[in-house]
C-alpha cells in the first residue's frame, strides 16, 4: 500500500512486492504486487527517491500512469552504478505523484504568438533557433490551444 512520507509529502512511497536484483549500469522491472484507480484527467507519475538516488545510485525510468490503466504499477530502476544492487521485499523504490493533465489539444502554428517575456519571466534567454543558430530551428512550432 503506498504512503505518504509526511503530511505534506508531494508523493506516496511505493514498495516492492518481492526481492529484486538490478544489474550494474543496467535496469529491472520492480514489482509492487498494487493497482491503482486515477481519477479522471490525472495521470500518475513515478519519480526516483532521492536516498535511493544518492546512496545507491537507483534511479527510475519510464514513469507515467495513465489514469485508464489497471495493471499491476511496476517501477522501472535503472542502476547508474557500477556494481549489481538488490532491492528487497518492502523498500521503499520510488515515489507515485499524482497530477492533473491539461488536456487541450496541439495547434501548430508559424511562429511565437506570445512574448518570451511573458513565458519566461524577467529572465529573457535567446530561443535557440535565432539568428546565431538557425541550424536548430525546429520545423514545427506547436502550442497548446
Amino acid at each position: 500500500m503506498p504512503t505518504k512520507g509526511s503530511a505534506k509529502g508531494s508523493g506516496h512511497n511505493l514498495y516492492t512486492s518481492k526481492g529484486t536484483d538490478v544489474p550494474a549500469r543496467g535496469q529491472a522491472i520492480v514489482a509492487t504486487g498494487i493497482a491503482i484507480g486515477l481519477p479522471h484527467n490525472t495521470y500518475g507519475r513515478i519519480e526516483p527517491r532521492s536516498s535511493l538516488a544518492v546512496k545507491h545510485r537507483l534511479m527510475t525510468d519510464a514513469g507515467v500512469i495513465d489514469s485508464d490503466y489497471r495493471g499491476e504499477v511496476k517501477v522501472v530502476l535503472a542502476n547508474l552504478g557500477d556494481e549489481p544492487d538488490r532491492v528487497e521485499k518492502g523498500d521503499r523504490i520510488a515515489q507515485l505523484i499524482i497530477e492533473k493533465i491539461n488536456k487541450r489539444e496541439l495547434q501548430e502554428v508559424p511562429s511565437w504568438t506570445i512574448p518570451l517575456e511573458a513565458i519566461r519571466g524577467s529572465e529573457v534567454q535567446t530561443p535557440p533557433w535565432t539568428k546565431e543558430s538557425q541550424a536548430r530551428r525546429p520545423n514545427h512550432i506547436w502550442k497548446s490551444t
